[in-house]
């Protein structure tokens, strides 16, 4: 959906989009908000980092809350760094069933969008490489899931567009087709570092002829922080050590709660540099506000859409901005919401009632995280067990919380945060309504 500036309340929907912004919309709506953020840009030191590192492979790790921005500041890098890097961005949400993603759908990803970029950028990859790909998918592993998935095309083409296909077929196979799954451990992983060998062995070649203009190559792999926990906890805890086997500049998001939690360093020695995006501080750890967070977050609003001609009065969008807690997703659906209440009421501009509204239908949301562990996949954690890392929380004059099993689901579903680099966090403004409102508080 294209993006507007909103003049009329029936236009705040599609100005308010949760997507991140695209390459060409940066110029017109993109903030820089690393002073609200509590002076931390990790975007300016990743690409500081990749300008200095002329040789090798690089893998970060890039950490944020979901909703904070950080799919909006990869694009923002890749702006940036266009002129001496040949970027691809890929989202498993996207491309791939995030829900049960599998490891080594990640390489035949990768191999897609690798062909695609040696294809549209005119690169020479050589008859050799491609007879070697070529050989690996006529074995007979590749071949069964060929028939029974992905059907049969000449099994002699192996031209860069012809094998560029094939690892897309695959690609959308795995993507909707349970029963592959399964079929990737006993076919696939036997013969996963010959895939793996093949995306280096690729990578090589585009790199090398990059490297004559002075270019180079990244990846970036984003919304891995989305997948579920249990999911994403298999993938870096097991799988690590196969996912940083890319040689090259790899960028790979990642979930905040497991940053938080004594798994973490089982993970980080096998990634180069690790890069966080806190919150937008609009409150500071003593429950003050922070000026130059609401105002950061007041002027992303100003740049979709006419403040003083849709709101009543301006405290309406300022209230919004401190119950979002810093999460601008949670800002965008609740400005959305409240339009639409007001349209609803043949309003032309967002008044207190459509406001509050909005935050009656997001406290629900935000309600529904607290819950006992029905499906298994939360440690068997009880609301009690929750509610307690809440009140632990708020009851620490410091703002410091224990990174326990409910605190790092806490900080995944967003009802904890954290702010600014230094370590502190607060429950969300909403969840703390909600447990005003249970007597918890």
């Amino acid at each position: 959906m294209q993006m507007v500036n909103a003049t009329r309340l029936d236009q705040v929907y599609s100005a308010f989009s949760t997507r991140p912004l695209a390459i060409e919309e940066l110029d017109e709506y993109y903030l820089n908000t690393a002073l609200a953020r509590g002076d931390n840009n990790p975007r300016w030191s990743i690409a500081n980092r990749l300008n200095h590192k002329d040789t090798g492979h690089l893998q970060f790790l890039f950490i944020g809350y979901r909703g904070c921005g950080k799919s909006t500041e990869l694009n923002r890098l890749q702006r940036d760094v266009q002129d001496r890097f040949l970027v691809l961005n890929y989202s498993v949400q996207e491309e791939l069933d995030p829900v049960h993603l599998n490891y080594i759908e990640l390489f035949i990803v990768t191999m897609e969008r690798l062909f695609k970029a040696a294809r549209e950028n005119n690169l020479t990859i050589s008859e050799e490489y491609l007879k070697s790909v070529q050989t690996w998918i006529s074995s007979r592993e590749i071949q069964e899931i060929r028939e029974t998935y992905i059907g049969n095309e000449k099994d002699n083409d192996h031209s860069v567009e012809a094998l560029g296909r094939f690892f897309e077929q695959f690609r959308l196979s795995a993507k909707t087709s349970s029963s592959l799954k399964d079929v990737l451990k006993t076919n696939v992983e036997p013969r996963l570092s010959a895939l793996i060998n093949h995306c280096n062995d690729l990578i090589n070649e585009i790199r090398i002829q990059l490297n004559r203009k002075h270019r180079d190559l990244l990846i970036i792999v984003e919304d891995l922080d989305k997948i579920p926990l249990e999911r994403a906890k298999d993938l870096f805890l097991n799988y690590a050590n196969q996912l940083t086997q890319l040689k090259a500049k790899v960028i790979f998001t990642f979930p905040i709660a497991i940053y938080h939690s004594q798994h973490f360093k089982e993970v980080q020695s096998y990634f180069s540099d690790i890069y966080e995006l806190p919150m937008i501080n609009v409150t500071n750890s003593n429950g003050t506000e922070n000026e130059e967070g609401i105002t950061a977050m007041h002027d992303i609003v100003a740049r979709r859409m006419d403040i003083p001609n849709l709101f009543e009065s301006p405290d309406i969008l300022k209230k919004m901005i401190l119950y979002s807690g810093g999460v601008l997703r949670d800002l965008f659906l609740l400005l959305r919401e409240a339009a639409d209440r007001a349209m609803y009421q043949d309003r032309q501009k967002i008044n207190e009632q459509d406001w509050l509204r909005s935050l009656q239908k997001m406290k629900k949301e935000y309600a529904n995280n607290i819950s006992d562990d029905t499906f298994g996949d939360r440690d068997g954690l009880k609301v009690e067990d929750y509610y307690k890392a809440l009140k632990a929380l708020l009851d620490n004059p410091a703002r410091q919380v224990e990174n326990s099993n409910a605190v790092m689901h806490l900080r995944q579903n967003l009802s904890i945060l954290g702010y600014d680099g230094e370590g502190w966090c607060d429950v969300h403004p909403i969840l703390k309504d909600i447990l005003r409102d249970r007597g918890k508080i």
